[in-house]
């Protein structure tokens, strides 16, 4: 920033006072973004399981954030607190559930967070609840670019003004050189001397060159990050705010053509999925060959694509609308039939899994699309209610709020003991029913938090009478799941050697340790279950 010749000299001083502040800034992010990295090697270098390790490292990433903020003169908006607080709630999560699948939502839903309390902090008008979808959006794609460029910028340009630089030339200049002439000799005749008198390569510090690379590129990968987030916050040197006008425009032929395209080929589908819910087998198997049972296990993630999809469609072709009423207009009567045909298609996709669990059982396979399934068509409806009535503003705070709100109510639920839940009740049936065969195999593959009743219900002896088929089945099922869950979660298993490892605490998580602690206590009797279901090629 280099104040104009004819500027007073309020201004000069005020500009001075701005460049100054901006590089203390820039300075204090650089220091914290080398602290941060070396404790993310600490936490993260060998880049093990998710543990505690996530919500002790994301939650000193908030506090040094409130710390450069404060430091810069800055006050924390109440948005980016929340969003803060919110990216340690789910670092929470990821230490407290020993589902992979969950801790990866986790994981994403942390990211999101930091992203959205990076824009709050760089501009809260183009945060979650900006006026503009754009603007939120071009915020997050500016963000993106900010942590691409990560600490570099901060470090060469910012935390040092041209006048620092130019001082500082003369006297770092020739110390470069001359390390960059010394550092290569050392190199050679070292390697030299060394290969060539063992006694003086016993006097020689042994060095590891992979685990030094393992723990420079860590540190440099997260001060990078860190960097560019921090700076992207922090700042702000150019509008993050979109540019006006959009890349093409639709008018009216364009709005009906396509809309009313897709409005066929969904009713189309609709009508199909009548031939299922009335038709039967019998109609199923004559169009398709297929029994209902095969037909009832396709078409989920299919479909949750085609729902997903249809979001972006229908937002980003009314922003691209020719200014007028009658194109907004045309645009809402076509959209409306859109999201209720969608809506009916994820209502035949939950009636498919339905028959899917009557048939197979749960998974967690089909347990998450379901669920998933279920947050679409609550968005869809949300787009009804929101940007085809003009009333675009809220729309991308809510689905972003109702998603974080169904990860965590999935975190408190626990699907993976849901699953579990499910699959060994249809072995207990109601009177007058018979039990169905339950993969106790698959359950015992389950995540820690589902180990204790998949280990009772493997525990318990089969009702079939010996010799049966039945009971054979019974038993080979608890082999499986016995094995399993030896091999797993035993004192001896890879799992409990590890969380006796020195700073194992940072790879663990509440689920594995629930895990360990249920078969330690019943190892013995799952081996005597093994030992007496398994045939001995088998074992």
């Amino acid at each position: 920033m280099q104040p104009s010749p004819t500027s007073s000299p309020a201004a000069v001083i005020a500009d001075a006072t701005a460049l100054a502040g901006q590089a203390r800034t820039a300075r204090s992010i650089v220091k914290a973004s080398v602290v941060l990295a070396l404790l993310a090697d600490a936490l993260f270098y060998d880049f093990g399981p998710m543990g505690f390790a996530l919500p002790l490292w994301v939650g000193v990433l908030t506090l040094t954030a409130v710390w450069l903020t404060w430091s810069a003169e800055r006050a924390m908006s109440r948005e980016a607190g929340v969003w803060l607080t919110t990216a340690v709630l789910f670092a929470c999560g990821a230490a407290w559930r020993d589902s992979e699948v969950l801790q990866a939502f986790d994981t994403l839903a942390v990211l999101l967070a930091l992203a959205l309390a990076a824009i709050a902090l760089h501009d809260e008008s183009l945060s979650l609840f900006a006026a503009r979808l754009r603007d939120t959006v071009w915020a997050a794609l500016s963000l993106a670019r900010t942590i691409a460029m990560g600490i570099i910028p901060i470090a060469l340009r910012d935390a040092f003004p041209a006048d620092a630089r130019r001082d500082a030339r003369p006297t770092l200049q020739p110390i470069l050189r001359a390390v960059a002439i010394t550092v290569p000799l050392v190199i050679i005749f070292g390697s030299l001397l060394l290969s060539g008198d063992p006694l003086f390569a016993s006097l020689a510090p042994s060095i590891n060159v992979e685990k030094v690379l393992t723990h420079a590129f860590t540190i440099g990968f997260f001060a990078w990050i860190v960097g560019g987030w921090a700076a992207g916050a922090l700042l702000g040197r150019r509008s993050w705010r979109a540019p006006e006008g959009t890349l093409f425009t639709l008018g009216t032929l364009d709005v009906t053509v396509a809309l009313g395209t897709l409005n066929v080929l969904f009713g189309a589908y609709v009508l199909a999925q009548f031939g299922w819910l009335f038709g039967g087998e019998e109609l199923v198997r004559a169009r398709t060959g297929l029994s209902l049972a095969t037909y009832a296990r396709t078409g989920f993630f299919e479909l949750v694509w085609a729902a997903l999809l249809v979001i972006p469609v229908l937002v980003a072709s009314r922003v691209a609308l020719r200014p007028g009423h009658d194109v907004a207009r045309r645009h809402t009567v076509l959209a409306m039939p859109i999201i209720g045909l969608v809506i009916a298609m994820l209502f035949s996709a939950a009636s498919r899994l339905s028959l899917y669990v009557n048939y197979f059982g749960l998974t967690t396979d089909r347990f998450y699309p379901g669920v998933f399934m279920g947050w679409l068509a609550v968005v869809l409806v949300w787009l009804g209610v929101t940007v085809l009535r003009g009333w675009g503003r809220p729309f991308v705070a809510g689905a972003a709020i109702t998603g974080l709100t169904t990860l965590a109510v999935l975190n408190v639920a626990n699907p993976d003991v849901i699953v579990a839940r499910v699959n060994l009740g249809r072995a207990h049936p109601a009177a007058g029913d018979s039990g169905k065969p339950v993969d106790l195999g698959y359950l015992a593959r389950l995540s820690g938090d589902a180990v204790e009743r998949v280990a009772d219900a493997t525990l318990t002896a089969p009702s079939a009478p010996e010799g049966s088929p039945a009971r054979a089945a019974a038993d080979s099922a608890r082999c499986d799941a016995a094995t399993s869950l030896v091999d797993q979660w035993s004192p001896s298993s890879a799992r409990a050697v590890r969380a006796e490892r020195p700073a194992s605490w940072r790879h663990t998580n509440a689920g594995e340790v629930a895990g360990l602690r249920a078969i330690a206590a019943r190892s013995p009797q799952l081996r005597a279950v093994k030992r007496a279901t398994c045939k001995p090629a088998h074992r």
